[in-house]
């Protein structure tokens, strides 16, 4: 048994690791280059070198980034003192899969090429064997009990949605569970402010759909800091009242200029830019405690940052997409 690496460890690690996230700078060149290709050119005047120089064509430019985030899935499992708490964070990659190999099941039924994340805590083998069989045992209880709700709720209706939501309930009820019998106040926090902001974004998508709060509670998750009846007050108020009444809440800003984007262009893709930008300014905001796992979390979420940037660009590029238009789908970047 290897002995538990300790967070001064982690952190120092970390430390070294942080200089080499690429800086605005370096991804505004990526944006402003010619061509994919330039594009690739400047990821490899960085620590990426070694895989930029295995690709033959820019257009596998995923298998560069796979390759990349498991080296990160590695290093996270190799230096984390406490991998209870730091696969939370890599849980939702298995319910991403859950969620595909579920709904291939009850309404597919073709072998296609799944979409499938190969960074979770659970082998991708392992859940496609457990959804074949709901009985196998080889899944944890809180993965297995969800499994088999939703095959007895399929043998009479499939409903994707209903799916998704049964899904994201059993996963963060299990990540609250975690986080409170740890006594993790930074992660409970993160998550919170995720769920809070899950919420946000299906109330935005219920009003956009006329629907009501009937419609609006089926898709909420538990353990926020709003009440339910804030939601059933913001299902019914126009989004100017909305507004106000986030105001005092710590998502003001992100709800005001979300729901702005989101009226002028009836995309939340704003929104959902604002919402990854909020979660991971907190995170740069508690990253220098050295005696806990903020910064390994950080430097995590840094990646996974990281690595959403240069897929942008890089569809962006492949698509011939100006620059401008790129520009506006970017996040923050950690460093």
């Amino acid at each position: 048994m290897m002995p538990q690496p300790s967070y001064e460890y982690g952190v120092a690690r970390v430390r070294v690791l942080e200089t080499r996230l690429l800086t605005r700078e370096r991804i505004e060149r990526m944006v402003d280059a010619e061509s994919a290709e330039e594009a690739l050119k400047v990821l490899s005047e960085t620590s990426y070198a070694p895989l930029v120089a295995e690709l033959s064509s820019p257009y596998e430019y995923d298998e560069l980034l796979s390759k990349e985030m498991k080296r990160v899935r590695d290093f996270i499992d190799e230096i984390s003192p406490d991998p209870a708490i730091t696969d939370l964070f890599f849980l939702k990659y298995d319910f991403h899969n859950l969620k595909v190999l579920l709904k291939h099941k009850y309404l597919s039924g073709q072998d296609d090429e799944l979409p499938l994340a190969q960074m979770g805590t659970i082998p991708v083998e392992v859940l496609r064997k457990a959804v074949e069989d709901p009985d196998s045992g080889i899944l944890p209880p809180f993965m297995a009990d969800v499994v088999k709700d939703i095959d007895e709720i399929c043998v009479l209706k499939v409903d994707p949605q209903r799916i998704d939501t049964m899904l994201d309930r059993a996963m963060y009820d299990h990540i609250f569970e975690v986080c409170r019998r740890k006594r993790n106040s930074f992660a409970l926090r993160y998550f919170q402010m995720q769920v809070d902001l899950l919420n946000l974004r299906s109330l935005l998508r219920a009003k956009r759909l006329g629907q009501g709060f009937d419609f609006l509670k089926e898709m909420l998750i538990p353990h926020g800091s709003l009440s339910v009846s804030f939601y059933s007050r913001a299902i019914e108020q126009p989004y100017e009242q909305l507004i106000k009444e986030v105001e005092s809440t710590p998502y003001g800003k992100v709800v005001a200029e979300g729901v702005q984007d989101f009226l002028r262009t009836g995309t939340l893709t704003a929104f959902e830019r604002l919402m990854d930008d909020y979660l991971l300014n907190y995170v740069k905001s508690v990253r220098y405690n050295p005696f806990g796992i903020e910064a390994i979390v950080g430097y995590l979420l840094a990646k996974e940052n990281e690595i959403k940037l240069i897929r942008i660009i890089m569809v962006g590029k492949i698509n011939d997409l100006p620059a401008e238009k790129i520009r506006e789908r970017l996040r923050d970047v950690y460093v």
